[in-house]
């Protein structure tokens, strides 16, 4: 039962977060690719995909994995 608690601060604050307008999951996967590929990123362009990343712990550890194996297949392309 110590975990209600635990939980609803965690949902509490992820509430606070989030902004008047946020995009989902889907929203988020559909320039994921792209913008892993770039080598300079607008922070404009891309201030919601960044705050979607912190709201949204599934897509940050997926985008993480995309990026490492982008990173790496670059790193190989080197060699």
């Amino acid at each position: 039962m110590a975990e209600l608690p635990e939980k609803m601060t965690e949902l509490l604050k992820l509430l606070k977060m989030t902004n008047t307008t946020e995009i989902d999951c889907d929203a988020f996967w559909e320039k994921a690719a792209e913008l892993s590929e770039r080598e300079t990123l607008d922070a404009d362009d891309l201030k919601d995909y960044l705050h979607h990343l912190q709201l949204c712990p599934g897509c940050a550890e997926q985008f993480a994995l995309l990026k490492a194996v982008i990173d790496g297949h670059n790193d190989n392309d080197s060699i």
